[in-house]
């Protein structure tokens, strides 16, 4: 950021401009050392929050300014936060964090605590899906490393180690329901793709990761990726765990701006206004008479797990490995 000074005829006048993020030629990497972060449109405290990232996510900075670093997540979103959200690590700390076993969170909420006892102070919270450096067992506690080091103990039942969950993942129909249904009543956040609130495409890219693939940030991202599936008739051809998106149609181009999980039976969950269920069907007590008149298309996603490049398994995910 740079301010310049002006005098017109007595006055001063303060003019701050900001510098436009490049992409470096060799992009620093970096840990997200929060259990959620905010990212932001621009790189300020004012700028909406267009996504967050969870703790433990490896991200590439693109750009600083100013205590905000500019950066781009996993699947490709580009946004700023603040310097004090990011781990920023040399080469030689990155080798030792990627290598290292690490813990993911499997329940939704909880603390991390500075010594192996329920007295202890509290280092951190933890959501679900946060990934932390495994560094032992101290009786019915997990014994961690945050991104910044931070030595910390967590309840064993809270969390499993990162290679047996990711080997445990069945991203199937019955399996990416199940996990979007526990999410049921959650609160709609703009930008939010956490436990502490999502939006639409946050709520869909959250299951999908859960059951260990990693999908595009945005509905009109996502849109671009999977099987086309024909949606005329009775909605027959469609799958458990398809995604619906719903929109409008302007000079014969489709405008995504909303996404949907699809059940069965004519029924689909999603975040709007917080996690439910709605139908396409008019005798049922779930009708969603909105979407069902801007439904404009449907993608199966788990036919193209890592033959799409906007639907990758995490394993398999550079940043992951």
């Amino acid at each position: 950021m740079h301010r310049f000074f002006i005098r017109f005829i007595g006055i001063f006048i303060i003019t701050t401009i900001f510098t436009l993020p490049t992409v470096c030629q060799k992009p620093l990497v970096g840990v997200v050392n929060q259990s959620v972060i905010n990212l932001k449109a621009k790189p300020t405290f004012t700028s909406e929050m267009s996504s967050q990232a969870l703790m433990g996510t490896q991200v590439r900075i693109l750009n600083s300014v100013s205590g905000w670093l500019y950066l781009i997540t996993p699947e490709g979103y580009k946004a700023w936060t603040t310097d004090e959200s990011i781990k920023i690590m040399s080469a030689k700390e990155y080798k030792s964090w990627q290598t290292a076993p690490k813990l993911i969170v499997t329940t939704y909420f909880s603390v991390l605590l500075s010594q192996p006892t329920e007295s202890a102070d509290i280092v951190s919270d933890v959501v679900l899906g946060n990934i932390l450096r495994y560094e032992g067992v101290s009786g019915i506690y997990y014994k961690v490393f945050l991104p910044d080091g931070r030595k910390a103990f967590l309840r064993k039942y809270n969390a499993n180690p990162l290679n047996q969950w990711l080997a445990s993942r069945r991203p199937s129909g019955a399996n990416i329901i199940s996990v979007a249904k526990h999410f049921m009543g959650f609160p709609y956040l703009w930008g939010g793709t956490s436990v502490k609130g999502m939006d639409c495409s946050g709520f869909t890219k959250t299951c999908f990761f859960m059951n260990g693939v990693i999908l595009r940030r945005d509905a009109s991202q996502q849109a671009q990726f999977g099987e086309s599936i024909d949606i005329s008739g009775d909605f027959s051809k469609l799958q458990p765990a398809d995604l619906l998106f719903f929109g409008t149609v302007k000079n014969n181009k489709k405008h995504i701006i909303h996404v949907a999980i699809y059940i069965g039976n004519g029924e689909f969950i999603h975040s709007s206004g917080m996690v439910r269920i709605s139908s396409f069907n008019p005798k049922s007590k779930y009708f969603d008479e909105f979407n069902t008149n801007r439904l404009l298309s449907a993608k199966r996603i788990i036919s193209r797990i890592d033959l799409d490049s906007g639907i990758v398994s995490i394993k398999k995910h550079p940043l992951y490995q």
